[in-house]
């Protein structure tokens, strides 16, 4: 089976909520709508298929939370991803 590993391999904090993951309400703390809580934003991501090897940047999109988007794939094809770093 063709398998798709995901690094994440730079970060930020987030600036909405300066890296706490909440609005900084004490009386009702929510989550941080721009990093969902995690308190940093994805800045860089290297794919590496197992067919292909490690992809170009043109073959894939990412967004701040982390979800990467391949692009150029058949939507039939089976594939395992594999994040080896965590988020």
């Amino acid at each position: 089976m063709r398998t798709i590993t995901i690094r994440y391999t730079a970060f930020r904090g987030c600036p909405n909520c300066e890296g706490r993951g909440d609005d900084g309400a004490s009386w009702r703390p929510a989550e941080c709508r721009r990093c969902k809580g995690s308190g940093r934003l994805v800045t860089d991501v290297e794919v590496e298929d197992s067919v292909m090897g490690v992809l170009s940047r043109s073959r894939y999109d990412f967004n701040a939370l982390g979800e990467v988007y391949l692009l150029d794939f058949d939507e039939d094809e089976e594939f395992e991803v594999v994040h080896a770093t965590p988020l």
